[in-house]
């Protein structure tokens, strides 16, 4: 990209579109699941809550494991669209079975949640890899952040929709009516995913060895890529800093609803429209950080976002009241959505775009695998202590860590190259 050409392109658009669309599943399906579970289907027996930790692990773990196999395959056939249509499929059928559930029925909820989230992670796993298509190096921040930006539009929609079909039930009876918000959600992703892909249909085209690579060829350049490491060095780096940030992010996404509900007594309704509240806040933050890190660089921005992520947990832990409740939502929405965006943007700054899908596919096993020790380790310590904030307190070391391996990062200043074809320059 030359200097001066705009960075809001067609391509970008589309690939924001798509934002749009799956951000209608995470606004709702992985913050309030757990509630549901827990409340409908576990009936809130004791274990239940380490019960709901054990499935969330085995989504996040199973999704992590197969990402990386995913993108070398996608990046090295060149049918990005292809796979990323399937799996949104996937999370999309799923989704909408949600209704089909009922109290007792561990084992079937289980698997939809499963099925649902490893869906949803495949597919954001190849939409992120594709920023490196979309946009130049130069811009990477602030194309990120549009992305994440616009996407809770999707949030905001499937919240509202939600909030329609709860209000004037009783507040025993509002998590039951949770499977309707979920088909919901899965109807405003499907709604939203299919032009956004057409609108990306013409984004790059296979390579000319795609024809001979198999599915067993991408298994062997995933080893490959392990076994030399060395090569993507400062890439591995950046996923033992997300790694240990992500513990404390994807903890937060499926503890939340419960920790809300057990600490500051409110009903689904209520926390409905706190995460009215959360989006309306992070959009505009999340572009903000956005262009903030194309200037200052992702490195500052990402620490300043860490510092505020660690002074919500102390919030949520220590506070009482509803003041603490709306003080810890402001808070999430300042940085939880602009912190992946920015990493999201980093990540692209550190691959070659030729194994961009498959090593945004590694960085799914590290942030999924992290995110299945999280749920375990804070299910456990609550457990163990007897105290949800000794739990909640234990993520800030997660956030130190993360920000210290951030540190020795060395991070290459934006080139500027374009990795988009010549479809993604927009017209």
């Amino acid at each position: 990209m030359r200097p001066g050409e705009r960075w809001l392109t067609r391509p970008v658009l589309a690939w924001a579109l798509y934002d749009v669309a799956s951000s209608a599943f995470a606004a709702v399906v992985p913050p309030f699941f757990g509630l549901y579970f827990v409340s409908a289907i576990a009936s809130d027996l004791p274990g239940a809550q380490t019960q709901w930790g054990l499935i969330a692990a085995l989504a996040l773990t199973l999704a992590g494991l197969l990402a990386p196999i995913a993108g070398a395959w996608a990046d090295r056939r060149g049918r990005w669209l292809g796979l990323l249509a399937a799996a949104t499929a996937l999370c999309v059928i799923a989704t909408v079975a949600m209704p089909t559930t009922a109290p007792g029925k561990v084992v079937w909820a289980a698997a939809l949640f499963v099925a649902a989230q490893v869906g949803y992670t495949l597919a954001v796993s190849i939409y992120d890899s594709l920023l490196v298509r979309v946009a130049a190096p130069a811009h990477a921040g602030r194309v990120s952040g549009f992305g994440w930006s616009v996407g809770f539009g999707g949030g905001i929609l499937a919240l509202a929709t939600s909030l329609i079909l709860l209000r004037g039930l009783p507040a025993d009876a509002q998590a039951e009516r949770l499977p309707d918000a979920f088909l919901l959600a899965g109807l405003l992703f499907a709604g939203f995913a299919v032009p956004g892909l057409l609108g990306l249909r013409h984004l790059g085209g296979p390579p000319a060895a795609a024809r001979a690579f198999a599915l067993g060829d991408a298994y062997a350049s995933v080893l490959s890529t392990l076994r030399h490491w060395r090569r993507q060095r400062e890439v591995f780096r950046f996923m033992i800093a997300y790694y240990l940030l992500n513990d404390a992010l994807v903890t937060l996404l499926f503890f939340i609803a419960i920790l809300m509900r057990t600490r500051f007594g409110l009903s689904v309704e209520g926390m409905l429209s706190l995460a009215l509240l959360y989006h309306v806040t992070a959009a505009p933050a999340t572009l903000a950080f956005g262009h903030a890190a194309d200037r200052w660089g992702q490195r500052p921005v990402i620490c300043v976002q860490v510092a505020i992520l660690g002074v919500a947990i102390l919030v949520l832990g220590f506070g009482t009241g509803t003041g603490a409740a709306l003080a810890v939502i402001v808070l999430l929405g300042l940085v939880y959505g602009s912190l992946q965006a920015v990493c999201r943007s980093l990540l692209a700054l550190l691959v070659q775009p030729e194994k961009a899908a498959e090593l945004f596919g590694f960085n799914a096993v590290a942030g999924r695998l992290s995110a299945a020790l999280g749920p375990l380790v804070f299910g456990a310590v609550a457990a163990a202590s007897g105290s949800e904030t000794v739990a909640l307190v234990s993520l800030l070391a997660f956030l130190i860590a993360g920000a210290a391996v951030l540190g020795s990062l060395r991070i290459p200043a934006p080139r500027i190259v374009s990795f988009a074809s010549d479809g993604a320059r927009g017209g």
